[in-house]
């Protein structure tokens, strides 16, 4: 790979010598055994288990480009003159064409009703390696792609329940472990729930005898900021400061909006940084202000957890229901005796039990029923069923995800929970492309951990008889009982209301921005919205899920117009 042949390396690489270059998480990294990794096919385990971008050139005059399974990189590239450009940032690979392309229609409409083909980018001309594939451009210059990660999904049923957490706790242990930098300060999210604060208190066990720490950041609301509804808490900050006051080498920062940055201000800040938009405007605001602190703290490593609902504290629903069909009563009366012991009389257990085991569609209505028991009026359930997007648009892909949602049919079972697991949760790549100097990086997703969860027999998830089991169980030890055993929910961003008080105005002046923009009106029913910038947005009971639905699409909106201003214009 040389200055004018090869492929084109858009960005801050990382040069192994002339035939090797990549972008990686801080830990150190074996490059030899990358080279031979990539030279042989992406055959095996990958030799990196922190998230990458690797670029090869084969003796052949091929180009092979790698990314890891972990939800944390994005590996972006564009084919010009046949030569190929590759890039972690859109910003760096759009630096490096001709001209900036134009915005990709099609896939901004799939985005805004949350259908997401991982190989698409929002931009024409540029595609997606997707995460846990591999490219290659021979030297006729013919591209391909495919997966090389291809964990096996068959559970290992010589695994005992009572082993499942510590086979689990030496996965979660070990993908910690190979994410650390060698020296330095660590930041890390924690939410005062069950993954990420697994992750903060498990590197600071590993980093404590070392006399380094770990600086946790955690978002907390503004004072005055009532519960929500329903079994939800405003206030982490209890169990993160529980967390931090139980374990030596964490240190915890609450992180509050006292200035009262907006969401509209927060999707700014943010993409500019990533030339992407923003999907989460309430939670943006001090997603933002954590990377600030870990760049001023000049950590070079941000922890988080991300990928714990699929990997980790994976829910039972559906669980109890995929072992009646199995006909295993002895897995059934082994959850009863469990949820005895956790305090149910044995009638309630046995109810509980049987609850779940009921047909598809009847475990649907009891969704539907919490759903409404934990807040959610009708009005507010009918907020989240009128998307904002163009339906007329659609893929064919996405109506279909569209009209299954809006259906609600279907119940969480084993194929389901693979499919998430294997899901490229890092398809954005907005997290990592919010700084240049802080690795954004979600352990929960590192590959090895992948392959133990998914050779768990389906009864371990339910140890010690509550939801999210295996992962109560796995903490054990490593997180006081006060958040191991935690039975709320983290609002995040209850006091979201306050965020935007008087923000109506602005709300329109945008509207009008995208009225007057020539593509905004092909991805979003503008009308819809504009009938939507009301009261409902600052009403307390409302706004949080207003921003949910409406902002996420106002954040799509108001990139558009950024990217044209900003980019395509200059």
């Amino acid at each position: 790979m040389t200055p004018t042949t090869g492929p084109v390396l858009c960005g801050d690489w990382r040069r192994y010598g002339p035939d090797l270059a990549a972008v990686h998480g801080p830990a150190p990294v074996h490059a030899a055994a990358l080279r031979r990794w990539l030279l042989g096919g992406c055959a095996g385990p990958t030799p990196v288990r922190q998230g990458f971008v690797a670029v090869a050139a084969r003796p052949d005059g091929a180009t092979v480009v790698a990314t890891s399974p972990r939800w944390e990189q994005s590996g972006l590239y564009a084919v010009v003159d046949g030569r190929l450009h590759v890039a972690l940032h859109p910003r760096d690979l759009i630096r490096s064409l001709p001209r900036p392309p134009a915005l990709n229609v099609a896939k901004l409409v799939d985005l805004a009703v949350h259908h997401d083909d991982p190989a698409v980018t929002i931009f024409e001309g540029i595609a997606r390696v997707p995460n846990g594939h591999v490219l290659v451009q021979e030297p006729g210059g013919t591209v391909t792609v495919r997966r090389w990660f291809e964990p096996d999904v068959d559970e290992d049923r010589s695994i005992r329940v009572r082993e499942a957490p510590r086979l689990l706790r030496g996965a979660v242990r070990d993908a910690v472990r190979v994410s650390l930098p060698g020296a330095g300060q660590v930041t890390a999210t924690m939410s005062g729930g069950l993954d990420s604060s697994t992750v903060a208190a498990t590197a600071a066990g590993l980093l404590a005898p070392e006399g380094r720490s770990v600086q946790a950041f955690t978002h907390v609301p503004i004072p005055g900021t009532d519960d929500p509804p329903g079994a939800w808490d405003a206030d982490d900050g209890p169990y993160a400061e529980a967390i931090a006051r139980s374990i030596d080498g964490l240190s915890w920062s609450p992180v509050a909006n006292t200035t009262l940055t907006t969401p509209l201000e927060a999707d700014r800040w943010a993409m500019e940084r990533t030339w992407q938009p923003a999907f989460n405007p309430l939670n943006q605001v001090w997603f933002n202000e954590i990377v600030r602190r870990s760049e001023t703290l000049r950590s070079p490593l941000l922890l988080t957890g991300g990928a714990g609902n699929a990997t980790f504290s994976r829910s039972s629903d559906g669980v109890l229901r995929t072992l009646a069909r199995r006909g295993r009563v002895d897995a059934l009366l082994r959850q009863v005796a469990l949820r005895h012991g956790t305090g149910l009389s044995w009638g309630r257990a046995a109810r509980s039990v049987v609850r779940e085991t009921l047909p598809a569609r009847v475990l649907a209505a009891r969704r539907e029923q919490r759903m409404r028991r934990s807040g959610l009026r009708p009005e507010w359930i009918a907020m989240l069923e009128s998307l904002p997007a163009r339906l007329d648009r659609l893929s064919d892909a996405a109506r279909a995800d569209y009209e299954r949602a809006q259906a609600g049919l279907g119940t969480p079972d084993r194929a389901a929970w693979i499919d998430f697991v294997r899901l490229d949760g890092a398809r954005f790549g907005l997290s990592q492309d919010m700084s240049d100097s802080v690795w954004w990086s979600d352990p929960l997703s590192d590959p090895e951990l992948v392959a133990t969860a998914l050779r768990m027999p389906e009864e371990a998830w339910l140890a010690g008889g509550r939801d999210r089991g295996l992962a109560r169980e796995t903490a054990l030890g490593v997180l006081p009982d006060v958040v191991r055993l935690r039975r709320t929910w983290g609002a995040q961003s209850a006091d979201g209301p306050a965020w935007v008080v008087g923000q109506v105005p602005a709300y329109q002046e945008l509207l009008e921005r995208f009225r007057a923009s020539p593509v905004v009106p092909e991805i979003l029913d503008l009308e819809l919205l504009a009938s939507v910038v009301s009261p409902l947005l600052t009403d307390p009971d409302t706004a949080v899920l207003w921003q949910d639905v409406y902002g996420r699409a106002f954040s799509l909106g108001h990139f558009v117009v950024w990217y044209e201003d900003e980019v395509l214009s200059r």
